[in-house]
């Protein structure tokens, strides 16, 4: 039986890095580890932009008058709420450079807990790889079709990016080019406490 089936309260993990770091990997592992069913995987890039349910969700966000800029992180943020109400492990992959913007976010899944009447974990993975070699990921991953950021927008991520672990979050420092598998179970020993 999948010990993550039936939780009786949600968990929120959120992984960052900079673009090129691995977190999609990484995030992909676990979703394998923890079982499909159980988790709410959300990742800006992998956001199908064509599908009904997120047209519709664009037009509801432009009857509210909601800023463009804002309609995918809303997507996102509204699939996390229905993980918070599930009992789900939900899943966020994204570089969360602002710890401000970051705050506010890790508040309102708080807040969400609190009207579902549920506790909630959260851990914070923090995909550490040298700037120079997810930047050149990056650089291959587009060669070969594939997203990633323009060159500034990547110096920016690299010049903002710092730890959070100082800021009151539990984080798990993983090395983006270590062993996954090596990464994976030290993260899943760390989420079988929050069960």
């Amino acid at each position: 039986m999948n010990p993550y089936e039936n939780m009786n309260h949600p968990i929120i993990i959120l992984i960052r890095g900079l673009p090129g770091s691995g977190k999609s990997y990484l995030a992909a592992e676990l979703e394998k580890a923890f079982g499909k069913d159980v988790t709410v995987m959300l990742d800006p890039d992998a956001i199908n932009y064509e599908s009904q349910e997120y047209k519709d969700h664009v037009d509801a966000q432009i009857k509210e008058g909601v800023d463009p800029a804002l309609h995918a992180y809303r997507f996102s943020r509204n699939k996390a709420y229905q993980g918070i109400a599930g009992h789900k492990i939900v899943m966020w992959n994204q570089p969360f450079t602002n710890l401000e913007i970051f705050n506010k976010m890790v508040d309102r899944f708080k807040e969400q807990a609190e009207e579902q009447h549920t506790t909630l974990p959260i851990l914070v993975i923090e995909v550490n790889t040298p700037p120079e070699l997810a930047k050149q990921r990056v650089e291959q991953r587009k060669q070969q079709g594939g997203h990633g950021p323009s060159e500034n927008t990547f110096s920016r991520f690299a010049n903002d990016y710092k730890t959070f672990a100082n800021d009151g979050y539990d984080v798990i420092t993983i090395q983006g080019d270590d062993n996954t598998d090596t990464s994976v179970a030290t993260i899943i020993k760390r989420v079988a406490a929050l069960v």
